[in-house]
């Protein structure tokens, strides 16, 4: 329950596994969602975002099977209804900084484990921070080897994935309050199955 960083949370982890051309045919649509990152205030920022320079369609093919991870993180009632309207951007993002702190270490090592996949974070890179990322000034990657993208930025539909897939609409925020809970979504994609097992920590009720 909770974190060392404020504030404390509740959070479900549900995992979702399927062929990666069902995932693909239902909630892949790049001409779509890359459109729509060149509006995000943070575009040609960050290298794990697009525009890329390798075909998302052509790096997709190496992959057969999508292991998605959906995260519903609900703040505690305490600090969720103490957060003042302008809080809430700095509110969301230290609680998502703290999911990820805990759940981005599992996914490479699950990556390391089977041999062939690729993780998908719950939002852009972070192994710069709190050094910029290296991008903005035109300089190649810090670290090619290990930078990892999220779903959204390869073209697929989160908002859909959550609410469809994994049964847990999205929610936003209302007159000056964050959303009751935020979702996060994660993945593996393998060439190879991977057992529901070694997910286990990341299917969580804490």
């Amino acid at each position: 329950m909770g974190s060392i960083t404020e504030p404390a949370y509740h959070i479900e982890g549900t995992l979702r596994q399927l062929p990666l051309e069902a995932y693909m045919a239902e909630y892949f649509d790049p001409e779509r969602f890359l459109a729509l990152c060149e509006h995000c205030p943070t575009y040609l920022t960050n290298w794990s975002c697009p525009p890329f320079a390798f075909d998302v369609r052509e790096a997709l093919a190496h992959y057969r099977y999508a292991h998605i991870l959906v995260h519903r993180v609900t703040p505690d009632e305490q600090s969720w209804t103490a957060c003042q309207p302008a809080e809430v951007g700095d509110y969301c993002f230290r609680l998502m900084r703290a999911v990820r702190d805990w759940i981005d270490p599992l996914l490479y090592q699950l990556e390391r484990q089977h041999a062939g996949s690729r993780l998908f974070t719950a939002g852009r890179c972070r192994l710069c921070q709190p050094q910029e990322c290296t991008r903005r000034a035109g300089e190649p990657c810090r670290h090619p080897d290990q930078m990892r993208s999220s779903l959204e930025s390869w073209g697929f539909d989160l908002s859909g994935t959550t609410e469809r897939l994994a049964g847990i609409p999205m929610v936003w925020g209302e007159e000056g309050h964050p959303p009751r809970y935020l979702t996060m979504v994660s993945a593996l994609l393998s060439a190879e199955p991977v057992p529901e097992r070694d997910f286990e920590r990341l299917e969580v009720r804490l």
